[in-house]
């Protein structure tokens, strides 16, 4: 049996106007971003090589720490394909947001 709660509500679509707009999901910073095709995901902001923040800029996410970069939709790193960012998947209902316990 799954106890876990999900899907987590994070809002209304409209309160996403500017992306990536930073989320907390169980007590777990993420990045919301919506890909070219609409679909929205989260990307962890921990980054997995050093654990630093991950911070946004223009189309890519950088760690600060050491300059780790990754794919502004989907996370993937772009120094080490072998890493990436953590992600979940996000559904739309009634205009509203939910946080889905699976990878994007």
């Amino acid at each position: 049996m799954n106890d876990e709660p999900y899907p987590i509500d994070l809002g209304p679509a409209a309160a996403y106007a500017a992306l990536p707009a930073e989320v907390t999901v169980d007590g777990t910073p993420y990045w919301l971003v919506r890909g070219s095709g609409g679909e929205y995901r989260l990307l962890m902001a921990v980054c997995p090589h050093a654990g630093g923040d991950i911070r946004p800029h223009e189309n890519v996410f950088y760690c600060p720490l050491h300059f780790w970069t990754f794919h502004g939709e989907t996370g993937a790193c772009l120094n080490d394909p072998d890493h990436g960012l953590i992600n979940r998947g996000v559904v739309v209902r009634d205009d509203r947001l939910y946080a889905t316990a699976n990878p994007g």
